[in-house]
C-alpha cells in the first residue's frame, strides 16, 4: 500500500467559549480502501490502518467509540454522506467540535479512491473548511498524499478558543504529509501496515510524547513519524519517503491530539539510554518505538501480552509484560533482561547461564557444597614451619530477592574438623548485593555482610563495592574495594583491675580479577587481592594482666579464585543447573606468612 499521509486542520472564526461550555464534542470519520483504483493492484493493509487509527482515538484521543464511524471500501457518496451528518450534528448542537477524518488508500492528486471508485479531493475539501466543526482535522495516507499540502484556498482565520479535556486553543492550519506530492509510499508485512501511519499511531500512543505532560500533539506525532518514515524506507522502501510539514497557528504553536491519562489500559517505560521497542506478543509486530535518550513516558496499548526489548552490539535486552484494563503497568530500562546476543543460534543455552551471573534474578535460587583444606608456612615466630588448616565443609545459599537485590548465606554450617579431632560448627554469615548497570555492559554492586565468631567475642562488618565490566557477552573484568571492621565484645584485666576493650582497627582491601566462559561449558576466572590488616595487639604479662597495646599492620596479597570476582578458578557447568566446582588461591602476607587453600565442590542452581 501507498503509505503518503497528509493531516490538514482549518480552523475558521468561532465564538470563543467561556469556561462554563460543555466538553468539546469530537467526532470521526475513518475509511479504509483495500480495493484498486485503475490501473492500481489492491492493498493489503487499508483497513488495519484504518482500525489502528480509529482504537488510538478511542482508547487516548477522548474519542466516544460510537462517535468513530469506520468503514471498509465504502461508496465515495457514503462517505461524504457520513461527513455531511457529522457537520449536520455539530451545527445542531450548537457546541465548539473537532471533525476528523482519515482516509487510507490509492489516490492521486486529483481524487481518493474508496472502492476503486473517484471521490474527488475537491468535494472532501468542502466538508472539511464547513464552520460547523470548529476544529477539521484531515488525515490522508495515500500515493501522492504531498499534493494536499500544496492545495490553495486554505487560510488563517480569526481566533477561536475550545476548552478542556484536550484544551484546543490552536487556530488556522496544521498541513502534514508523509511524502512530496510525486513520491510513492509503501506498506510492509513486516508492520502490516503503512510506513508512516504505523509510526503516526505509535507516535500518538505515547511513543511521541517529547514533553513528559502525558499528551502527544500534531508537531509530536509528525516529528516522532517522519524520523522512523524516512529511516524504514531507506531501509527497506522503493524510495525513500520525506514528510513535509506546514503549521499556520496563532496563538498557540501546536494542537493535542492524545491524552494519555485518559487511557483505560497504559504502560509506563523508565528508559536511561533506549531506543527500546515494544512487541505485541500475539501478533508478533513491533506496535511502538520510544527514541534513544533519557525519558519516561506513558503510552495507551490495548490490553494483551507484550515485550519490552532493547538490541545492543552486545546482545537483546528484553522483559515480557501484562498489560491489564484499569492498571498503569511499569517496566524499568535497567530491569530488562539479557536474553539473546550476536550467535545466539549457535549457543547452548536460550539465555545466560545463572552460575554466571553477578546477581541472581528475581526467584532463583543457588546452592553450593563445598569442601576445603589448607596449609600455613610461618617463617618468623615462636613457631616457624608448615601447619595445616582443619578440612571443613561448607554449605553456601544465593537466592535473588528481586531482579537487583541478592542475599548470600555464607558457612551454612561450616563444619571443621580441628587439631583435636572435634568438630565444631560456624556460624552463618549473610551478605546483601543490590546490583546497578546492566549485564553485558558494567555494573557495580555495593554490598554488606556481617559475621559473628563467638571463640574470640568478635563481631565484624565488611562493606565494599564490586564492579563487572564486560568485554564481550562471555568475558569480563573485575574489581573490588571493601573496608572491614571488627568489634570485640571481650576484655583484658588491667594492672589497676579494670576491665579494658581491645579494639580492631579498619582494615581496607582492593582487588581485580578476570573471568571467561569458554563454549558455555566452562568458566576460569582468576584474581587478586591486597589487604592491609591493622591490629591491635594486647601486651599481657604471664598471668596475663594487661600491661598495655600497640598497633600492628600487616600487608597482604591474595592470588587465585573468588579474589576480585565471586567465581572459583574453575566451574564446569554440566548443565544450566548443575556446575562443579575447583579452586585454588594463596596468600602472602609481608611478615613472612603463606597460606594455602584448595577446594571442590558443586554448584546447583534453580
Amino acid at each position: 500500500m501507498n503509505a503518503l499521509l497528509a493531516l490538514t486542520l482549518v480552523a475558521l472564526s468561532a465564538a470563543p467559549l467561556d469556561t462554563g461550555s460543555p466538553h468539546v464534542q469530537r467526532l470521526a470519520v475513518v475509511v479504509g480502501a483495500n480495493r484498486a483504483a485503475p490501473g492500481r493492484v489492491p492493498l493489503r493493509y487499508a483497513h488495519r490502518d484504518a482500525h489502528n487509527l480509529a482504537s488510538v482515538l478511542v482508547e487516548a484521543g477522548q474519542f466516544s467509540r460510537e462517535d468513530v464511524v469506520v468503514l471498509e471500501d465504502p461508496e465515495p457518496s457514503r462517505v461524504l454522506a457520513a461527513l455531511d451528518s457529522r457537520l449536520e450534528r455539530l451545527g445542531k448542537e450548537g457546541r465548539e467540535g473537532l471533525l476528523l477524518f482519515y482516509y487510507s488508500g490509492h489516490s492521486d492528486e486529483q481524487a481518493l479512491y474508496p472502492n476503486g471508485q473517484p471521490l474527488e479531493l475537491k468535494a472532501l475539501r468542502t466538508r472539511l473548511e464547513d464552520g460547523r466543526a470548529a476544529v477539521r482535522v484531515g488525515i490522508l495516507d495515500a500515493c501522492q498524499g504531498g499534493s494536499w499540502t500544496r492545495a490553495k484556498g486554505l487560510s488563517a482565520a480569526a481566533p477561536f478558543s475550545v476548552e478542556v479535556p484536550l484544551g484546543l486553543s490552536s487556530e488556522g492550519s496544521v498541513l502534514l504529509a508523509s511524502s512530496t506530492g510525486q513520491e510513492a509510499s509503501h506498506e510492509t508485512d513486516a508492520l502490516q501496515g503503512s510506513f508512516f501511519t504505523h509510526h503516526l499511531v505509535a507516535g500518538l500512543r505515547g511513543a511521541a510524547d517529547e514533553g513528559d505532560d502525558g499528551q502527544v500533539t500534531v508537531g509530536e506525532a509528525f516529528a516522532y513519524a517522519q524520523r522512523l518514515t524516512i529511516r524504514d524506507t531507506s531501509l527497506h522502501g522503493e524510495a525513500v519517503q520525506h514528510p513535509s510539514f506546514d503549521l499556520r497557528l496563532r496563538g498557540r504553536q501546536d494542537l493535542p491530539l492524545t491524552r494519555l491519562a485518559s487511557a483505560s489500559s497504559t504502560l509506563e517505560v523508565r528508559q536511561e539510554l533506549g531506543p527500546l521497542q515494544v512487541i505485541q506478543l500475539h501478533s508478533g509486530l513491533v506496535v511502538l518505538e520510544v527514541p534513544e535518550g533519557r525519558r519516561a513516558l506513558r503510552m495507551a496499548l490495548p490490553v494483551g501480552p507484550y515485550l519490552v526489548r532493547r538490541r545492543t552490539p552486545e546482545g537483546t535486552f528484553a522483559r515480557e509484560l501484562q498489560v491489564e484494563a484499569g492498571k498503569t503497568v511499569t517496566v524499568h530500562e535497567e530491569n530488562l533482561e539479557l536474553v539473546g546476543a550476536p550467535g545466539l543460534a549457535a549457543k547452548r543455552y536460550s539465555r545466560p547461564l545463572a552460575a554466571t551471573l553477578t546477581t541472581l534474578p528475581a526467584g532463583t535460587h543457588a546452592v553450593s557444597l563445598t569442601a576445603a583444606v589448607g596449609y600455613n608456612e610461618q617463617q618468623v615466630g615462636p613457631e616457624p614451619g608448615v601447619t595445616s588448616s582443619p578440612p571443613h565443609l561448607t554449605l553456601g545459599y544465593r537466592v535473588g530477592l528481586t531482579d537487583r537485590l541478592e542475599l548470600t548465606v555464607g558457612g551454612l554450617p561450616s563444619v571443621k574438623l580441628n587439631s583435636l579431632q572435634r568438630v565444631s560448627v560456624g556460624i552463618p554469615t549473610p551478605t546483601l548485593s543490590y546490583r546497578l548497570g546492566e549485564a553485558g555492559r558494567s555494573e557495580w554492586v555495593p554490598y554488606l555482610r556481617g559475621s559473628l565468631s563467638p571463640e574470640i567475642g568478635a563481631f565484624s562488618l565488611n562493606a565494599g563495592l564490586r564492579t563487572r565490566w564486560w568485554l564481550s557477552d562471555s568475558s569480563s573484568v573485575h574489581g573490588v574495594v571493601s573496608v572491614a571492621q571488627t568489634f570485640l565484645t571481650s576484655k583484658v584485666l588491667a594492672p589497676d583491675g579494670t576491665l579494658v576493650d581491645l579494639w580492631f582497627y579498619p582494615s581496607p582491601s582492593a582487588g581485580a580479577a578476570y573471568s571467561v566462559t569458554l563454549g558455555e561449558v566452562v568458566t576460569l576466572s582468576l584474581g587478586l587481592m591486597a589487604t592491609v590488616k591493622i591490629d591491635n595487639y594486647a601486651e599481657l604479662g604471664a598471668d596475663g594482666t594487661y600491661y598495655g597495646s600497640r598497633i600492628g599492620a600487616n600487608v597482604g596479597l591474595s592470588i587465585g579464585g573468588g579474589y576480585g570476582s565471586l567465581f572459583p578458578l574453575l566451574s564446569v557447568h554440566l548443565n544450566d543447573v548443575w556446575s562443579l566446582t575447583g579452586d585454588a588461591s594463596v596468600y602472602f602476607a609481608a611478615k613472612d606468612v603463606m597460606s594455602t587453600r584448595f577446594s571442590a565442590g558443586v554448584l546447583a542452581t534453580f
